[in-house]
């Protein structure tokens, strides 16, 4: 469960990471990965930029879905639909990166 408004902190989903990023394609697609700390499964949100087909799915948290570790880990996405695969690279930190 993550966190609401109502729910206590003891109720809540510490998360290991999460990341909603906009893909360039065809028709323009999205991703939305988020993983707690305690279970060895993401939640994926896949929206192919090729053939805009919607995907929600449970990836485990290792090869092939996962690839490396810290700033060089990679996720794996292929579209079961057209078949679109494409690696995206980990943002360690999206909020600190800002134009100078």
């Amino acid at each position: 469960m993550l966190c609401g408004r109502r729910k206590s902190h003891s109720d809540c989903m510490a998360l290991e990471y999460i990341t909603t990023r906009e893909m360039e394609g065809k028709v323009g697609g999205k991703i939305r990965i988020i993983k707690a700390k305690e279970e060895q499964q993401a939640m994926v949100d896949f929206t192919c930029p090729e053939c805009s087909y919607n995907e929600k799915k449970r990836e485990n948290w290792s090869e092939p879905f996962v690839e490396g570790s810290g700033a060089n880990q990679k996720f794996n996405v292929k579209c079961v639909k057209c078949g679109f695969a494409t690696k995206l690279l980990k943002l360690k930190k999206e909020a600190k990166k800002k134009p100078k």
